[in-house]
């Protein structure tokens, strides 16, 4: 026990090092009592991340929460093939409303649905692109798990397969990793108008399959959209 903790203490270690600044945030105003005490932890423990991992924003939930799997709380049973097969049907439909700049982050690339949803998603951006004349920019970030790198190239070779080398399209995919730190956001922002947001990742047998994973995501608008970029 002695040796773990001995190694997340050198994990934190430059935590220390960094004075405490305490900061303001102009749109903290409003917030309810949970969101206050989370944006004090935030301002005085994390200050110095301020405007780079976390800030206070605001927006509006569009429809309902998206949960998976589907009225499945009370069911002892897996959900039937298909069940949740909606969830990467919204994703792709967000995606493919980009008329300017996408950006996409996740813990890996999609697949299986996911994939086949992204890649309609990005042919139906391509020729918005092609009838407007101008390139649209869609960024993907994933994180580089230890174990399960991303290959970027196949990544991108993949959901572009039904796009030509003419395209206006300007697809751009990396993974990033610093020691034992990767990215684990889970955002799609569209033209800092819309943002899918929550929890999960864009995998099929996870989520899709016998033994789903229950999560949470949502559908906002409003100045969050934008934040997502940032």
């Amino acid at each position: 026990e002695n040796h773990i903790m001995s190694f997340f203490d050198r994990l934190c270690a430059s935590n220390h090092e960094i004075e405490k600044v305490e900061i303001e945030d102009d749109d903290a105003v409003g917030l309810s009592h949970v969101g206050n005490a989370a944006y004090n932890v935030l301002r005085t423990n994390h200050g110095w991340h301020h405007n780079k991992l976390w800030n206070v924003t605001s927006g509006k939930v569009v429809g309902h929460v998206h949960s998976t799997p589907l009225n499945c709380w009370a069911q002892p049973d897996d959900p039937a093939r298909g069940n949740d097969d909606w969830f990467p049907e919204i994703m792709g439909e967000i995606l493919s409303r980009t008329e300017v700049w996408c950006d996409v982050m996740s813990l890996g690339a999609p697949d299986g649905i996911f994939m086949d949803h992204f890649k309609a998603a990005l042919k139906t951006i391509a020729e918005r692109a092609a009838a407007n004349g101008k390139p649209i920019v869609v960024r993907m970030m994933f994180g580089n798990i230890v174990g399960m790198p991303v290959n970027c190239q196949a990544v991108i070779n993949d959901l572009t397969e039904a796009i030509g080398n003419d395209s206006y399209l300007r697809l751009w995919v990396g993974a990033w990793r610093k020691g034992v730190s990767w990215n684990h956001a889970k955002i799609i922002a569209v033209d800092g108008k819309y943002l899918h947001t929550g929890g999960h990742n864009m995998w099929d047998q996870h989520y899709l399959r016998s033994a789903p994973v229950n999560d949470l995501s949502l559908e906002m608008e409003g100045k969050i959209a934008h934040d997502g970029h940032l």
